[in-house]
């Protein structure tokens, strides 16, 4: 099990990368409320081994759990343990 789960993202306005995501503290079998955090911040954190992240998803309302988040050179947020150069965390809802 992760420490924050990423529940939805935004990406910037080229469609390029993520800018930002929303994380949600895991907190036993409940989720917490979801905060707004840039990439790259979740990418420092990974990086500097302070905390660990994994998709969630909402189905029936109920939070089904996804695939652990790993880096791409430093910067990439991805579910795909790949060489691409881009973040890719599957099939999030926007916000």
């Amino acid at each position: 099990m992760a420490d924050f789960c990423i529940t939805a993202v935004t990406y910037n306005k080229d469609r390029e990368h993520i800018e930002y995501v929303q994380v949600r503290e895991e907190q036993g079998k409940t989720l917490g409320a979801p905060r707004t955090v840039s990439r790259a911040f979740v990418a420092d954190l990974i990086r500097l081994g302070k905390a660990t992240f994994q998709t969630r998803t909402k189905a029936d309302n109920t939070w089904k759990l996804g695939a652990q988040v790993h880096l791409i050179d430093d910067v990439y947020l991805t579910t795909d343990r790949n060489s691409t150069e881009r973040d890719n965390l599957g099939h999030l809802p926007e916000f």
